[in-house]
């Protein structure tokens, strides 16, 4: 038989919700679509969603005393925590949000006995990325695409952990907040500056999390300088308009240096690496070499790399 395929836009939203994995727990954008199709690390229907719930795979509270990732932020001590949902109100929440965007909830899809037999046979686990976007005119529907990070926010006289969603055109638009907030690329250094934005707390703090509840954040086991995550928005700005990124320019220089292994190269090759932001740098390479050999050429070139 012969085979062909369709892809298919289907929109939605994301909610806050936590992934309890390993005995660790990391805070995740739960992305919901309008056909009943939720991923939390795996894209689900709403009956495999329950079914994550009650195993507590995907949990809308965390205890006080452990650890909380948040991917590209940091791991932070909760110290206490006053959570909105248990499992059955946050599965009511998720149920509620596919209602809000398909009102007369037409064409939710169902994963069938069959195909869920073919993709464990298959050993395939969908978990698609979503792509951020507004609708710039409903004239032909035109959209321009975004990409996002996590940061805390001072807003209000109160601290959330805010989605930062930069636009091609350079719009910022905040998410996770009372109100919707939208800057200009250009004017986030001033906010970084004056500590609007920030990754990192002298004391503990009450973090607000719209959707989910409130927790006081204390002791960090690891986070990104807010400064390197300004580097990142402004990456991730050139990649959503087809520019040249830091992490692309590095790899080049790496690649120059490697092909001429002289102090012009590699000096270049470290004007370059400074520009990738920190907490990114492990993403030089591969999984098991991650920015190793960056760092040997950098900072002990008297070592030599086994090939």
């Amino acid at each position: 038989m012969r085979a062909i395929r369709r892809t298919k836009t289907v929109e939605g939203t994301s909610i806050p919700g936590i992934i309890h994995n390993g005995g660790s727990y990391f805070y995740i954008n739960v992305d919901v679509y309008e056909d009943g199709m939720v991923n939390c690390w795996e894209l689900i229907d709403l009956k495999g969603l329950s079914g994550k719930i009650q195993s507590g795979w995907l949990t809308p509270a965390a205890p006080a005393g452990e650890q909380l990732s948040i991917h590209g932020l940091g791991a932070y001590t909760m110290e206490s925590a006053k959570w909105t949902y248990n499992e059955a109100s946050y599965y009511q929440h998720i149920q509620d949000t596919v209602a809000r965007l398909n009102p007369e909830l037409t064409n939710i899809y169902d994963i069938s006995e069959r195909e869920q037999e073919r993709n464990e046979a298959r050993r395939i686990a969908h978990s698609p990325s979503a792509t951020e976007f507004y609708v710039n005119s409903e004239m032909f529907y035109q959209t321009t695409e975004g990409k996002s990070v996590h940061l805390f926010m001072k807003y209000g006289g109160k601290n959330y952990l805010a989605d930062v969603v930069v636009y091609m055109d350079g719009r910022v638009a905040i998410y996770n907040l009372p109100d919707e907030v939208e800057y200009k690329l250009e004017e986030l250094d001033a906010l970084v500056a004056d500590k609007t934005f920030f990754t990192t707390m002298d004391t503990p703090v009450t973090v607000h999390i719209l959707q989910l509840g409130e927790v006081m954040l204390g002791e960090a086991l690891y986070s990104a300088d807010v400064e390197e995550k300004l580097k990142e928005l402004h990456n991730l700005h050139k990649k959503l308009n087809g520019e040249q990124t830091a992490h692309e320019a590095c790899r080049a220089a790496y690649y120059a240096y490697l092909e001429n292994p002289g102090e012009y190269y590699r000096e270049q090759l470290r004007i370059k690496y400074e520009l990738v932001p920190e907490h990114e740098r492990m993403y030089l390479g591969d999984m098991d070499s991650k920015d190793w050999d960056y760092q040997r050429i950098l900072y002990h070139p008297e070592e030599t790399r086994e090939v």
